[in-house]
């Protein structure tokens, strides 16, 4: 089994252990329209997974979940950059989960240098503000 590390809003990374069990982890390839994100709204974490740094829709998907009222945590598994952390965090995810190998390349000083640029990127907002 490839081990994960967490990404906090922080930047901070948590290894994942080896053990610990990822369930529920839903593509984000097939969480496209509103009748499949419905039913995620009664559940207490979901998992998106994405293909890896160039798939945006990650932030769409976790951004419908908050907007239909999702409180519970999101966590998007996938090879994310350092740079997409303040949007990530803009779209509404918790976490960031990511390959160890990844880490490697991507160290956690540069996650909780982009931690701190929450204005350098700016989410889709509607004509409201929301």
């Amino acid at each position: 089994m490839t081990s994960l590390i967490s990404i906090n809003r922080d930047g901070c990374f948590t290894a994942v252990p080896d053990d610990h069990a990822i369930e529920h982890v839903l593509h984000v390839g097939d969480a496209a329209s509103r009748d499949q994100i419905i039913p995620l709204l009664d559940q207490r974490a979901v998992r998106l997974k994405v293909d890896g740094f160039s798939d945006g829709r990650g932030f769409s998907v976790a951004r419908q979940l908050r907007l239909h009222g999702f409180t519970g945590v999101i966590e998007v598994i996938g090879d994310l950059l350092p740079d997409q952390l303040p949007m990530a965090v803009a779209s509404g995810i918790d976490a960031i989960l990511i390959r160890a190998e990844h880490a490697k390349r991507c160290e956690e000083s540069h996650w909780r240098l982009k931690s701190g640029d929450k204005n350098r990127f700016g989410y889709q907002r509607s004509v409201a503000g929301v």
